[in-house]
């Protein structure tokens, strides 16, 4: 049998959720004062403040790939593609087998378009 809340049970716990919520709102905005007041003390530029930011995030300015595809190198009459990288696939591996060459089934490598990248919104903030 399923347990049955009532609904004055779920109003209350909705709120001490609320006060909850308010509390921590409270205290980022304490928070966030408290980093103007510094930043307005010391006379911090954005440019600095944005400096300090990414060093405590570490030494670490490596970039993460942002889920690109790969250009199909391999590719056979079946309609079967390979991009060369992890593991050759059973079709690659049963035509070299049958002994076939894997230069055969290269594609042809056309010039690819360069995708424009999105500009950084902060970008322009910083360079003020």
């Amino acid at each position: 049998m399923a347990l049955r809340i009532s609904t004055e049970a779920i109003r209350a716990q909705i709120r001490a959720l609320e006060k909850q919520a308010s509390k921590i709102e409270k205290d980022t905005s304490r928070g966030l004062r408290a980093v103007a007041k510094a930043i307005e003390r010391h006379g911090l530029s954005f440019s600095e403040l944005k400096e300090a930011f990414t060093m405590s995030k570490g030494k670490s300015t490596r970039r993460s790939r942002r889920g690109g595809t790969v250009a199909v190198k391999y590719a056979d009459d079946n309609g079967n593609k390979w991009t060369g990288r992890g593991r050759t696939p059973l079709w690659l591996v049963e035509a070299e087998k049958a002994g076939r060459k894997r230069e055969a089934f290269l594609v042809s490598t056309a010039p690819r378009k360069k995708i424009a990248k999105k500009k950084n919104p902060m970008a322009a903030i910083a360079a003020e």
